[in-house]
């Protein structure tokens, strides 16, 4: 890891040192609304999507992409219905992530309130052997390769329309899973953010 800082504090040639992963997390959500790109269509006829008229269904996302020099890079992720990820879920996704690995992380996220949370805080204080926190610094997503994920699932479910929320979450559920299984793809999202986390 040849960047000197990670998140404006954390020397990232200590999560080296240790062996841990350099993980980092963010979330997503499909909608049935669904996403709108611009296309191409018939000259003079204006492409139509005709959604389903449910609305306020979503399928809620989040992923953990997981670095460490020697290793091929990890895609983590889960998805759920209806509300989103909470402080209360994070406590057992840090440890299914913590399992997974089968090492201790450094963990970079958002400063999401469910992150910021005396909860979490309070949990993740008695973790400190296996878990360490860095928050990201507010507003600079270009510094998280997860970012560009999302990016990847949107288009894959953009100008579709969905018969119900089942839908949208089957068809993020099949990208995160083809993504999940091409470590160059994780590798170039890494490369494409601002830190030079990987040597």
């Amino acid at each position: 890891m040849a960047h000197t800082d990670v998140a404006g504090g954390v020397p990232s040639a200590q999560a080296v040192t240790e062996g841990r992963w350099t993980v980092l997390e963010d979330g997503s959500g499909a909608a049935l609304a669904g996403v709108v790109r611009r296309t191409r269509g018939q000259r003079g006829v204006t492409p139509v999507i005709k959604l389903n008229g449910a609305r306020g269904q979503r399928e809620n996302m989040v992923a953990f992409a997981a670095y460490r020099p020697g290793s091929e890079p990890k895609l983590i992720y889960a998805i759920k219905p209806s509300d989103g990820y909470t402080k209360e879920h994070f406590p057992l996704l840090l440890t299914m992530l913590h399992a997974r690995l089968g090492g201790p992380v450094t963990l970079l996220w958002d400063n999401c309130s469910s992150h910021t949370s005396a909860e979490v805080r309070e949990w993740a204080a008695g973790q400190e052997r296996r878990l360490r926190i860095v928050q990201l610094p507010p507003y600079a997503p270009e510094l998280n390769p997860v970012e560009s994920l999302w990016k990847i699932v949107e288009d894959l479910l953009a100008n579709r329309a969905f018969r119900s929320i089942r839908e949208p979450a089957e068809a993020a559920d099949a990208a995160l899973s083809k993504i999940k299984h091409a470590p160059h793809i994780l590798c170039g999202f890494l490369a494409g953010t601002g830190p030079a986390l990987l040597e």
